[in-house]
């Protein structure tokens, strides 16, 4: 921080509630052991084969006789068939039955008047499940199949999938494409990624950043200055909820009915539809959400969901209710609630909703390419799990929201389970009198289309 680096004047409208008070024998940095590790073998793998000449091919190649009768069997590599005799016997009289189930959800039933969304899945030919009675079998199946495969792997492609390389991005065909709400950004050491700055640049998204006075001079040499907001405080170890409620007040102080809040590790946003998610060259699709959110009364929270929860090959409906937002929410400014805890603040906030019978909608139709936890320098990475680990977070969450939540030990870390299920209930309300064609005029020209990357 330097003699000039401004701070902003609008005043924290609460004392923040970092909840640490409330988790029973808490102490900085406390892991428990970690639980007797369960044997890795027998070791089970999916192989999802995409076409019936692939099926023959797979059985060729691993040298086994296959049927469709017998979709799971274990794996010897030493006892392996002639090569005439190694093939796929298919006995199934429909074996691409429809997934059409996200057809007829309640979302998907909303989902009138505006952009396009559709998503439904590519359906393995067949799937088979291969049982490793020990390491090396798996290992001589990995170079039958020439394709990497640990102990973490659930499932594979069969025949490798190549990876994708993008040439198309969606840009939207009507004008005033850009969110209406403002969107604010909340950064700590991290001037040198800036991978959610950078990818608002990158679309022409208006937006501010949110960071503490010490970060200043690093952020003012890359952004400009119009967009930095410094905070009133800094260093306060109560997570980033705080600065999040502060961009809360100011969005306020400038009269908008909501906000958009970012965390500052989000490399790119997508757009899923017919099976590909290709990236966005603009803020149409927050616009597009932003309409579809105001028709509904009961609605606090709404975002996007991560890139690595919507595969092209899956059916999904438009949006997915009362489930957690996380990393890039719309906030109704009204919203009783207000984000708590040093930790999981997003979950908690997204319980605290759905509690009162309110609805929380996670899109399908747009993406949100996020970065794994701790996987960035700074942040929460340098401040609390570098240091502590994930114990104290997942425990926070068990605590404030003991009836849905519990710890667990999961991808080999400490991690929180949620159930959602006694959510289901809560229902959609449309505002009072609404009327679509008060909104046709814009959403009418909701469309967009592919440009070269």
């Amino acid at each position: 921080m330097t003699l000039n680096t401004p701070i902003e004047q609008v005043a924290e409208s609460a004392a923040y509630e970092n909840l640490v008070a409330d988790v029973e024998n808490y102490q900085k940095g406390f892991q428990p052991p970690k639980p007797e590790k369960a044997p890795d073998f027998p070791f089970e793998l999916k192989v999802h084969i995409w076409r019936a000449g692939e099926a023959q091919l797979f059985a060729r190649t691993i040298g086994k006789k296959l049927s469709s009768s017998q979709k799971k069997f274990i794996y010897r590599d030493s006892t392996r068939t002639k090569p005439e005799n190694a093939v796929f016997v298919e006995k199934r009289a429909n074996p691409l039955p429809p997934k059409n189930a996200h057809l007829t959800r309640e979302e998907a039933k909303h989902w009138k008047n505006t952009i396009e969304f559709s998503q439904t899945a590519f359906v393995p030919y067949i799937s088979f499940t291969l049982i490793f009675q020990n390491i090396d079998q798996l290992a001589k199946f990995a170079r039958r199949v020439k394709q990497k495969i640990t102990l973490n792997t659930s499932s594979i492609s069969f025949p490798k999938k190549r990876e994708r390389v993008w040439k198309y991005k969606w840009v939207s065909e009507w004008d005033d494409c850009n969110p209406k709400y403002p969107v604010y950004i909340v950064s700590k050491g991290r001037a040198d990624s800036r991978l959610t700055a950078n990818t608002f640049e990158r679309c022409n998204i208006p937006y501010y950043i949110a960071i503490e006075p010490q970060d200043y001079d690093d952020y003012a040499c890359l952004i400009d200055e119009s967009k930095i907001l410094v905070l009133p405080f800094s260093n306060h170890g109560d997570g980033p909820g705080r600065a999040r409620n502060w961009c809360w007040d100011h969005s306020m102080s400038l009269g908008f009915k909501r906000h958009w809040v970012c965390d500052d590790n989000i490399d790119g946003f997508m757009r899923l539809h017919n099976g590909r998610r290709h990236p966005i060259g603009d803020g149409g699709l927050f616009r597009v959400i932003e309409e579809f959110v105001d028709r509904y009364k009961n609605v606090p929270i709404a975002g996007p969901q991560y890139r690595f929860h919507a595969l092209e090959s899956e059916s999904y409906p438009p949006f997915v209710l009362n489930t957690r937002i996380y990393s890039c929410l719309l906030i109704e400014n009204s919203c009783k609630h207000r984000w708590r805890g040093r930790y999981n603040e997003d979950t908690i906030l997204s319980l605290d909703v759905l509690k009162d019978g309110d609805c929380t909608m996670l899109f399908n139709c747009l993406l949100q390419n996020k970065i794994v936890t701790q996987a960035l320098k700074g942040g929460n990475t340098d401040e609390f799990y570098d240091a502590e680990g994930t114990y104290n977070k997942s425990r926070m969450l068990e605590v404030v929201h003991p009836d849905v939540s519990k710890v667990v030990w999961k991808y080999n870390r400490w991690h929180h389970e949620v159930n959602y299920k006694p959510f289901k209930a809560n229902k959609l309300e449309f505002n009072d009198g609404y009327d679509p064609k008060v909104n046709l005029a814009e959403t009418a020209n909701f469309s967009m289309k592919r440009a070269k990357v």
